[in-house]
């Protein structure tokens, strides 16, 4: 039963029911017995598919779309009960000083990512320690540890100092006195601290004062209230863990479309999957450990990815349980988006980035084309002019301005399409210049607050033509919002009606509007990520499909027959010994350079 079970889920290779017979038929003609009938097998399966398997959900999605997600619980349980992987997965971040070569040893991990969403404790010494719980050191001192890490063999923490009030009835965190403390220094935890603080003198570790930090580290009257944890309790993992480890278990979250026809025929689907980030990278472009969460050609990829966050969120709050094949005990899990891969035009998507071919096309930063060129090539920011707009309203679209970001440009009612102005060889060098130079960078909250401001215009009379000045003169563009916008676009856009009319018609639609947080794109509300700055630029498009690319098509079409005969003996004559690839095909990327695609 166990052989068969495996030759009915082999992948690539299903077999039909009539096969199946024929493999029963088989087995039974060798004398084995007790070979299972086609209908106790399937009987088998769905039992142990319900017991064992990896469900598909259901999702009705909020743009009107029906879609599945694989359960993205069951396949992180999945994964730390796999032999195969568990014994390479890595949870803790690694500071290898000057060496980097995996994602565990990137700031990412090791300074950038929320605590809450990294191991929150190690076991030694027959305790649990957490982290943003107060701990006793070998030597009596007391400290906070808010980051547990690993340096060569040894876990260390980093941790705030800890001082005694004034009064000597709680304990006061110094943020600002940042510190380190190996894991054999470490004492006693906080249920251990508890029953002996007394004995030491020492205040109730269950009852912090406040925090000082920065300008106010000086100065008592300045303290902010302590805000990580229930200090009287600690953290809320100890007691949901029960005993039980802890770890962090971050991901590489993927999304790209692919053709979902074998043939030429582009049949666009859109596919999320994902990597575990914590191992090597030797083994995580393995097949096994590469897995598939959800694929559509219908939905678009955010209305797919806010039924993936809803079911990310439900597992960093309750965490995910699984059997430990490594410790052989039952642990407690925490999942969290380390970056978001993809091309260029889907990261774009994914940041509420205009695209490649608006003004600002960078999802990055703000760098800007050139100021003089029209706007025809940024198709986001087309369409028909909203007769009711107001000059006023369109240059407030245009001069909002978040923290951080540079001013924008400032706006007429009318944008005029002038030829392009013939720049010199300085204004030319200017422009390289600057585009070369480190731009401001956009920001999780400045790209937001952006939204918001979008969703206020949309509320107007007039907002059509406003938000559309606000996506080309900031660059960004939500099309999870837009589903949204349109509705009420639709209303502002109406002939025949007065605008004191259209405007009561606006505030009637906007009491039926889901919250702003489910209206704006799903991926705002994934934790401690920034979509400007953890979408990692993919190389194969960039460079390789990129530049490389198109600089050996140009250099192809100068070349006269004789010259490309001697570049494809040339091509062909390179060796490649040690480079592990196959010998150059000469006459194809010669011949053919205007058609690879790879």
């Amino acid at each position: 039963t166990c052989i068969l079970d495996v030759l009915r889920h082999v992948p690539r290779c299903a077999f039909s029911d009539k096969q199946n017979s024929v493999i029963h038929w088989a087995l039974m003609a060798m004398g084995v017995k007790d070979v299972p009938s086609e209908r106790s097998m399937k009987d088998i399966q769905k039992v142990l598919q319900k017991m064992c398997g990896v469900q598909s959900l259901r999702f009705s999605g909020a743009l009107g779309h029906i879609y599945y997600s694989n359960d993205l619980a069951a396949i992180v349980a999945q994964e730390i009960s796999n032999p195969q992987v568990r014994p390479h997965l890595r949870f803790l971040p690694e500071d290898s000083g000057n060496r980097l070569s995996e994602a565990w040893q990137a700031q990412r991990w090791l300074h950038e990512l929320d605590s809450s969403l990294t191991t929150p404790m190690i076991r030694t010494g027959g305790q649990d320690f957490y982290i943003y719980e107060p701990v006793l050191l070998h030597d009596g001192q007391v400290c906070m540890p808010h980051r547990w890490f690993t340096r060569g063999e040894e876990v260390l923490a980093r941790t705030w100092a800890m001082s005694p009030s004034r009064d000597g009835g709680g304990w006061i965190v110094h943020e600002d006195h940042d510190g380190e403390v190996r894991e054999s220094q470490l004492h006693l935890s906080l249920p251990h601290l508890i029953k002996a603080y007394a004995y030491r003198g020492l205040p109730d570790p269950r009852c912090i004062v406040g925090v000082l930090s920065g300008a106010a580290a000086d100065s008592t009257d300045r303290m902010q209230e302590w805000t990580w944890t229930n200090p009287a309790v600690g953290n809320q993992w100890r007691s949901k863990a029960g005993g039980h480890h802890v770890v962090a278990f971050p991901i590489w979250l993927y999304c790209d479309d692919t053709s979902g026809n074998q043939s030429k025929k582009w049949n666009k689907h859109n596919s999320f999957l994902f990597t575990a980030a914590g191992l090597p990278r030797r083994f995580v472009h393995r097949e096994f450990n590469i897995h598939f969460l959800a694929t559509s050609n219908i939905a678009p990829p955010l209305e797919m990815l806010d039924g993936i966050v809803d079911q990310l969120k439900d597992c960093q709050e309750s965490g995910i349980w699984a059997f430990d094949c490594v410790l052989k005990e039952w642990v407690v899990i925490i999942p969290s988006v380390l970056a978001m891969l993809g091309d260029n035009p889907m990261q774009s998507e994914m940041a509420c980035h205009i695209g490649l071919m608006g003004k600002l096309f960078c999802r990055v930063c703000w760098v800007s084309g050139n100021p003089e060129e029209p706007n025809g090539n940024d198709q986001n920011a087309r369409g028909d002019h909203d007769g009711d707009a107001s000059d006023s309203s369109i240059h407030s679209a245009m001069s909002h301005d978040g923290d951080g970001s540079p001013d924008s440009p400032k706006s007429t009612s009318k944008v005029a399409c002038r030829s392009k102005k013939n720049e010199s060889m300085a204004e030319m060098k200017e422009r390289i210049k600057q585009f070369m130079s480190i731009g401001f960078l956009r920001s999780r909250q400045e790209t937001t607050s952006y939204l918001k401001s979008q969703l206020d215009m949309a509320l107007r009379v007039g907002g059509f033509t406003a938000v559309k000045v606000a996506r080309t003169a900031t660059g960004i563009k939500d099309t999870f919002l837009a589903f949204f916008l349109d509705k009420l676009f639709k209303i502002s856009k109406k002939r025949g009606k007065s605008k004191e009319k259209k405007q009561s018609e606006l505030a009637q639609a906007a009491t039926h509007l889901p919250p702003l947080m489910r209206m704006m794109s799903p991926v705002w509300r994934i934790q401690d990520l920034d979509p400007h700055a953890d979408t990692p630029v993919e190389i194969l498009h960039v460079i390789l499909l990129g530049f490389v690319k198109y600089f050996s098509r140009d250099a192809m079409a100068r070349l006269k027959d004789d010259q490309k005969r001697i570049l494809i003996a040339r091509l062909t004559s390179i060796d490649i010994s040690g480079l592990g690839i196959s010998p150059l095909a000469g006459a194809t990327l010669v011949n053919y350079a205007g058609s690879l695609t790879g």
